[in-house]
């Protein structure tokens, strides 16, 4: 090989090196100038349905699926993705957990050709009724639910300011950040632009 194909090889490599390094370090840089810039999100939040978690709260996939209910295997799927977060936070799935749920459903489906870039997670607390979850996930393949540890809750309650209530929504990027809040009751038409949005301007996930 001549000297010029070693030192073109040699100039690729260190193009791909620089690339990956910088595709991990952006995210976080940019969660780190939001959160030295505050009024940056606050002007992108009138243009935003949902609230923007300042900065955003990262997660490891392993608090998610400490305690699936899903089958194993389609835990997998929502790594990488972004994901519809679902919280139930009282002893059962009631009228507001279902009204989410139905409207994460619908929400998903109206994203067409971007679906399979977004999936669906419902948290639980502990004391759910293991056959009422059986049946939510009968009744809807795509709908992965896992149990929630209290030490979770109490993270998403400290990055929200409050109490989450049954019903919220939350946005996971798939990078596993928290970035987004909706409120219980929450407009899907509304949470589908924020995320249509989302989706054009990034390739990842």
């Amino acid at each position: 090989m001549s000297n010029v194909s070693r030192g073109s090889v040699a100039h690729r490599n260190r193009l791909i090196i620089f690339s990956i390094i910088l595709i991990c370090l952006v995210p976080f840089g940019a969660a780190w100038y939001l959160a030295r810039h505050t009024e940056l999100v606050q002007d992108r939040q009138k243009s935003n349905y949902g609230h923007f978690v300042v900065p955003p709260l990262p997660l490891d996939y392993a608090e998610l699926f400490r305690s699936p209910v899903s089958a194993v295997e389609t835990l997998t799927e929502i790594k990488g993705r972004w994901v519809l977060v679902q919280l139930a936070t009282s002893s059962v799935c009631d009228s507001a957990c279902l009204e989410t749920n139905h409207k994460t459903a619908q929400l998903r489906l109206m994203l067409n050709k971007e679906i399979s870039r977004v999936r669906r997670l419902l948290l639980v607390s502990a004391s759910v009724d293991e056959g009422a979850l059986k049946t939510l996930t009968a009744e809807d393949p795509t709908l992965v639910i896992a149990r929630m540890p209290e030490a979770l809750l109490q993270k998403l309650n400290g990055a929200a300011g409050a109490a989450l209530a049954d019903g919220t929504l939350l946005l996971l990027d798939p990078f596993a950040n928290v970035m987004m809040r909706y409120d219980a009751g929450f407009d899907p038409y509304g949470v589908l632009r924020d995320l249509q949005k989302l989706l054009k301007a990034s390739q990842i996930g």
